[in-house]
């Protein structure tokens, strides 16, 4: 079971069996065992909408307990937060499946991760990049040119 706490100090307990998958389901029509296949990694891990649903899904009868909508669970996800919820829905899923399969999404989440890295630290190089600032420099200077005028 894993946990991670929102930006309203809330600690929300990420405990994935068989009846979290099939409410998950139900909710949100996403699947979590597609996880296994690699798609889904990514798609939680960049699109923080669909995380927000599903981790409410997962964590509904607790929301329901305390009296959390889902709108205001939603709000409460920003920032830092993001990344600890979606690493503790990961951590999760991984912890749900036999040994086998886990290994796989082990593999497949650190891929995904090491990949994020690289693609990252490139965008990063290309921003501090002295030819990015000339480029960008000599484009607006184009756009700023004034047209000669007509006679």
């Amino acid at each position: 079971m894993r946990n991670f706490i929102d930006s309203s100090g809330r600690v929300w307990v990420v405990d994935i069996s068989v009846a979290t998958i099939k409410r998950v389901r139900t909710l949100t029509g996403i699947n979590l065992l597609e996880v296994i296949q690699g798609e889904l990694i990514e798609q939680l891990s960049s699109d923080p909408i669909l995380l927000a649903d599903c981790l409410y899904a997962v964590c509904q009868p607790q929301a329901v307990r305390e009296g959390v909508s889902d709108e205001a669970f939603g709000q409460s996800l920003a920032g830092d937060v993001i990344d600890r919820a979606t690493t503790a829905l990961l951590e999760g899923l991984i912890e749900f499946f036999p040994e086998s399969k886990r290994r796989l999404l082990e593999k497949a989440t650190a891929k995904y991760r090491q990949v994020q890295t690289k693609a990252l630290a490139m965008v990063e190089a290309k921003l501090d990049s002295p030819e990015l600032e000339a480029e960008i420099l000599k484009d607006l200077e184009a756009e700023l040119r004034l047209p000669a005028p007509s006679d």
